[in-house]
């Protein structure tokens, strides 16, 4: 049997290259997955206080449609006071959820 020695060129890369690079890309994508992440949580916390902002301003006006009188529908002044008494504590549910995920 005859072995012949074969010389691998210098323009291959060597397999501890491959590994490098491959930690490398590896770090990066991890890196990457990370600072994603981070800003998907950023964007939730924005939108929650977006939310927050809108559910005390639909209880304010639920609270002036509730004490509108007789310009109103009784039946919408009752869904107004409904709402007008929820959605401060609804609102303080999602304060304290939040923030508890921070």
């Amino acid at each position: 049997m005859n072995v012949v020695p074969v010389s691998i060129p210098n323009h291959m890369p060597s397999v501890q290259s491959l590994v490098d690079a491959t930690t490398i890309a590896r770090e990066n994508r991890t890196e990457r997955v990370n600072r994603l992440q981070e800003e998907a949580r950023s964007l939730a916390r924005e939108q929650i206080a977006e939310l927050e902002v809108l559910i005390d301003a639909t209880a304010r006006m639920a609270f002036e449609i509730s004490d509108g009188g007789d310009a109103y529908a009784v039946g919408a002044r009752e869904i107004c006071r409904r709402l007008a008494d929820e959605l401060p504590r609804t609102l303080q549910t999602l304060q304290m959820v939040s923030r508890k995920s921070i």
